[in-house]
C-alpha cells in the first residue's frame, strides 16, 4: 500500500521554492508547514504582495466549537490543541498578512452547539472550526451558508454532509476525511491483511447514532464489493455505555471472520476492556476506523493479547519516520507537550488542518489581490486549495471535502510512549478511499470492478 501514496514521504525532501509556491509563498504557510527553517535565508513575511496596505491589524477573531470534556473530550481536546497551535505559529509570524494575529475563542460542542456556533456567528467571527460530532455538523452546515461566515470543519465526518445536507456549499468547508473515506480504508486493510477469500461472515458493533450507522452501513456495501462476506451481526451502543456484554456475547456466539468498529475515545477503552475479558479476540480480528483515537487513554493491559487494527484518518504521528522528517517529529514534540495530549491523533491533526487549510488559503488570496479578501474571495481560493501541514500534502477538493492520505495498523502498547501506536503501517492514497468529486459514495462503491 505504501507505494500508492508518496506524497507525503517525497515532501520530506521537496525543494525550498517549490513548497513556498504551492503553500502560498508566505512564512505563515512555511511555518504551518512545520518548514519554517526554509527562511532562515532572511525572507520575511512581508512578500508577494503582502505589505501592510488594505490589510488592518485588527485581530482575526476565530471560534472553534470542540468538545472540551466528557467522554467525547478525547477527541475534542486533540482537536483543540491542534488548533492552538498552528494559531500560536501563525501569531509567531506576525499573524495572517504578517498583520493581523487571531485569537481563537474555544467553546464546548455539549447539547446545544447550534446555539454555540450562532453566538459564536452574534460575536462577530470571522473564521469558525469544527465540530467533531456528525450530528451537530449537519445542523450547522446550513447555517454556515446562510451566514455566509466561511467554517472548515475539524471532524463531523457524515458522508451525506455535501451529498444531501448542503450539497451545493459556498462557505462550508471540512478538513479531515470523511466517513466513506476511513470506512473504505478499514475494508481494504481487512482484505490486505486477512485475504477476501478468509472473510465470509462480519459482524460491526458502532455508536448508536448516525455516524455509527453511517460507517456500518459504508462498511456492509464496502466489504460485500470486495469479498462475499455475510453480515451476521450488528449492535449500535448508547455513547458512554458502560457494559458493552451483550454484543461481545453476539460476537463470541457468531465467531465473525471480521468485527468492524467505529467506536471512539472513551468507548474503545470500555468495549476492548471487556471484550478481552470475554476472550472475544480469540474469535475475531477486530478493524476500526477511530480506534486509535484512544490511543493515549487505553491502558496497556487492555490490548494485551488483541488483535485490532485501526486507522488514523489523514495523520499518523509515525509517518514519516520522526527521525527522518523534521515537521512531523517537531509537531510531535510540540503536541507532546500540550496539556491533555499523550501522544496526537488524527484529531489532533483536524484541528491544525483545519486551520492551516484557511490561514493558507487567506494568505494565497492576499498574495493575489495584495489586500485582505472578503469571505467570498476566500472561499473561492479554498475551492482547489492544496496545502503542507507537517503531516504532508492536503487537497481541499472542488466539493469542499478534504482528501489527504489514509493510515491502518495493527494497534499495539507501547510501554515507552506510555501511550498505544500503531505497527506495521499501511498508507492508502485518496484515490483509492473516496469518490470523485460530485459523485456520491454509495454509487461510486456500486461501480467497483470485481
Amino acid at each position: 500500500m505504501d507505494s500508492t501514496a508518496t506524497s507525503d514521504h517525497d515532501a520530506g525532501g521537496i525543494g525550498r521554492r517549490q513548497l513556498l509556491s504551492a503553500v502560498g509563498g508566505s512564512a505563515v504557510a512555511a511555518a504551518l508547514a512545520g518548514c519554517s527553517t526554509l527562511l532562515s535565508d532572511g525572507e520575511s513575511a512581508d512578500q508577494g504582495g503582502q505589505s501592510g496596505d488594505g490589510i488592518s491589524d485588527e485581530p482575526i477573531q476565530a471560534g472553534l466549537l470542540t468538545f472540551t470534556r466528557g467522554a467525547p473530550g478525547v477527541l475534542g481536546i486533540q482537536a483543540q490543541r491542534g488548533a492552538e497551535l498552528a494559531v500560536q505559529r501563525i501569531n509567531e509570524q506576525g499573524g495572517i498578512g504578517g498583520q493581523r494575529e487571531i485569537e481563537l475563542d474555544v467553546v464546548n460542542e455539549g447539547s446545544n452547539a447550534l446555539d454555540s456556533y450562532n453566538q459564536f456567528i452574534e460575536e462577530g467571527k470571522e473564521v469558525t472550526f469544527g465540530p467533531i460530532s456528525s450530528g451537530t455538523h449537519s445542523q450547522i452546515a446550513p447555517e454556515v451558508e446562510k451566514n455566509e461566515v466561511i467554517n472548515v470543519g475539524t471532524d463531523g465526518t457524515v458522508t451525506t454532509l455535501y451529498e444531501e445536507t448542503v450539497p451545493d456549499p459556498t462557505y462550508s468547508f471540512r478538513f479531515q476525511n470523511y466517513d466513506i473515506m476511513e470506512v473504505v480504508t478499514m475494508a481494504r486493510e481487512a482484505v490486505e491483511r486477512i485475504g477476501a477469500d478468509n472473510i465470509s461472515t462480519v459482524a460491526g458493533v458502532n455508536p448508536g447514532y448516525s455516524f455509527g450507522e453511517d460507517e456500518m452501513q459504508v462498511f456492509t456495501q464496502a466489504i460485500q464489493q470486495l469479498t462475499d462476506a455475510e453480515i451476521v451481526y450488528e449492535g449500535f451502543p448508547e455513547l458512554g455505555a458502560s457494559d458493552m456484554s451483550n454484543h461481545i456475547t453476539s460476537i463470541n456466539n457468531e465467531e465473525p471472520d471480521v468485527t468492524f468498529s467505529s467506536l471512539w475515545g472513551g468507548d474503545v477503552t470500555t468495549f476492548v476492556r471487556q471484550a478481552n475479558a470475554n476472550n472475544m479476540f480469540e474469535n475475531t480480528t477486530v478493524f476500526g476506523t477511530t480506534l486509535y483515537s484512544a490511543a493515549g487513554d487505553v491502558p496497556g493491559d487492555a490490548l494485551a493479547g488483541t488483535d485490532i487494527y485501526s486507522g488514523s484518518r489523514n495523520y499518523y504521528w509515525g509517518l514519516p519516520a520522526l527521525g527522518n522528517w523534521q515537521p512531523g517529529r517537531e509537531l510531535f514534540d510540540a503536541a507532546t507537550q500540550q496539556e491533555g495530549v499523550t501522544v496526537p491523533t488524527a484529531h489532533y491533526m483536524s484541528g491544525y488542518g483545519a486551520v492551516t487549510a484557511w490561514a493558507t488559503a487567506v494568505e494565497k488570496a492576499i498574495d493575489l489581490l495584495g489586500t485582505y479578501p472578503s469571505q467570498e474571495q476566500i472561499a473561492q481560493v479554498l475551492e482547489g486549495h492544496g496545502f503542507f501541514t507537517p503531516a504532508g500534502y492536503h487537497n481541499m477538493a472542488e466539493d469542499h471535502q478534504g482528501a489527504s492520505n489514509s493510515f491502518a495498523g495493527q494497534m499495539v502498547y507501547d510501554d515507552d510512549l506510555g501511550a498505544a501506536r500503531l505497527d506495521d503501517v499501511n498508507t492508502y492514497a485518496a484515490t483509492e478511499t473516496a469518490p470523485p468529486p460530485g459523485v456520491t459514495g454509495s454509487d461510486w462503491l456500486e461501480s467497483w470492478s470485481a
